[in-house]
């Protein structure tokens, strides 16, 4: 059994509240207008009696020779009598003296019942200080008798009900009170066997408004099982990244660190040996330099791939770029490496411009030939394109007579470090970041990567960007 946490109201105090309060809102409710309801009732029927009775007391008035002595005996203490003269001067009354009551000439039943025979009124009484029901009828003789009764107030009546209501406030509250247990246990059930590990799992016995909840709940739980997965993989991906820097970095510092030391220690002899450790220090720090390059790039490219609502974080401006003239930029920069690696480099471009980052866009492009190169064979041909799809996107291509790569080894190439030919990655030299350099920069630019790879015949590669460019960037 779970407990309500101290000082929170549970769903069987407020079903009771609600209930018990519902109810008495309705019991009010209907006694007040009941007591409107009879009060109107009673008004009316005090009304028909009053004037019954006076007709009857003015018929025998009619009869009698001494007409006050007839009222005398009457004895009503429930009716006010009041027998008014013609000139308005009260003649009787028997509740007080004629000689302290007003003219009563003036009052409208008095004057109605002088006009026409008959009238009736109803106002608070001056004498009495109550709501009163007049009825006044003219005798035969020229004088008025004229009869008055409180009237049921309001008040009273509800003053009468006070008894019952408390009974039936009661009863109610013992009712609300099962009422609320009961109906509370039937609510709470569903939404105690609603597995929120498994939210689908409780559609059938939840209630349909529980539904759209359950389904943002699932919802929820997928995308939180997404993101951890790719949590998990990116700190696998970090530690792999740790270890391979580690690496890396420790090969060129361990060389570096090694021939300083044959030449601290005097165990180089002749100019000639210097300048051979020399020129390997020199090499091994542009590695070092190259790498160091390579991880800053990649660190500026995952900054702006984890900035917020999506927006990319600007490492560059964006302008117009003519693919044709970067790729011959690149293509001259590598020709003498190209040359050295006994492979031809060339171009087959159209016009084409695009919006990006010319330094990214530069990398992209140098990379791609460089490692077209790295991994060709002698004799081999690397050939540099660009122009426009028959989709009208632009494109820029790089295709190689290289070793090529094996279908199962294609979805990793663009993998951190990762190398094709293990066996010969160092005497090829590289970071074994290009193609990642390459992967996040058409990322950057909204750019979809294509790879063709035969083991034997050569790589292509394809980078496609996106027809609205300056749209991608705004």
């Amino acid at each position: 059994m779970v407990l309500a946490p101290q000082g929170k109201r549970t769903l069987s105090h407020r079903v009771f509240a609600t209930v018990f309060f519902c109810a008495m809102a309705v019991i009010v409710a209907f006694t007040v207008l009941g007591a409107f309801f009879v009060q109107n009732t009673l008004a009316d029927a005090a009304s028909a009696n009053l004037s019954q009775e006076t007709e009857l007391i003015a018929a025998a008035l009619n009869e009698q020779q001494e007409p006050i002595a007839f009222l005398r005996s009457l004895d009503r203490e429930d009716l006010r009598i009041t027998l008014i003269n013609k000139d308005g001067s009260v003649a009787y009354d028997n509740e007080a003296s004629p000689s302290m009551l007003p003219n009563h000439g003036d009052r409208p039943e008095v004057v109605k019942a002088f006009e026409s025979g008959s009238g009736s009124a109803e106002r608070a009484s001056s004498t009495l200080d109550e709501i009163m029901l007049y009825r006044a009828v003219r005798l035969n003789n020229g004088q008025v008798v004229r009869l008055a009764q409180a009237q049921p107030g309001i008040a009273a009546i509800l003053m009468s009900l006070v008894a019952p209501m408390l009974l039936i406030a009661a009863a109610g509250a013992v009712l609300s009170f099962f009422l609320a247990r009961r109906e509370s246990r039937a609510i709470i059930a569903p939404l105690q066997e609603v597995d929120l590990d498994h939210p689908r799992r409780s559609y059938e016995h939840a209630y349909a408004e529980m539904v759209p909840m359950l389904e943002r709940i699932e919802s929820q739980r997928q995308e939180l099982k997404r993101q951890m997965a790719v949590l998990a993989d990116n700190d696998r991906m970090r530690r792999e990244f740790t270890a391979n820097i580690t690496h890396e970095l420790k090969t060129p510092l361990t060389a570096i660190s090694g021939y300083a030391e044959l030449i601290a220690n005097g165990m180089v002899e002749g100019e000639d040996d210097l300048r051979n450790f020399g020129g390997r220090i020199y090499r091994e720090a542009g590695r070092l330099t190259a790498l160091v390059n390579d991880i800053l790039t990649l660190s500026n490219l995952d900054e702006a791939e984890r900035a917020s609502e999506g927006e990319a974080v600007p490492i560059g401006s964006t302008e117009p770029i003519e693919l044709s003239r970067a790729i011959l930029t690149v293509e001259q920069r590598l020709e003498q490496v190209a040359r050295q690696s006994d492979v031809t480099i060339g171009h087959e471009t159209k016009p084409v411009v695009i919006e990006g980052v010319p330094r990214l866009i530069d990398e992209l492009i140098y990379n791609l030939a460089s490692n077209a190169i790295r991994y060709n064979r002698p004799d081999g041909t690397v050939t540099l394109c660009c122009g426009t799809n028959d989709e009208g996107h632009p494109y820029l291509s790089v295709a190689d007579t290289g070793i090529g790569i094996a279908p199962e080894e294609q979805g990793k190439v663009f993998e951190r470090f990762y190398r094709v030919d293990k066996s010969r990655s160092k005497a090829r030299g590289g970071t074994g970041l290009g193609l990642a350099i390459v992967k996040h920069a058409a990322l950057y630019h909204y750019a979809s990567i294509d790879l063709s790879s035969e083991p034997g015949v050569g790589t292509t590669i394809t980078v496609t960007f996106p027809v609205q460019q300056d749209e991608s960037f705004a």
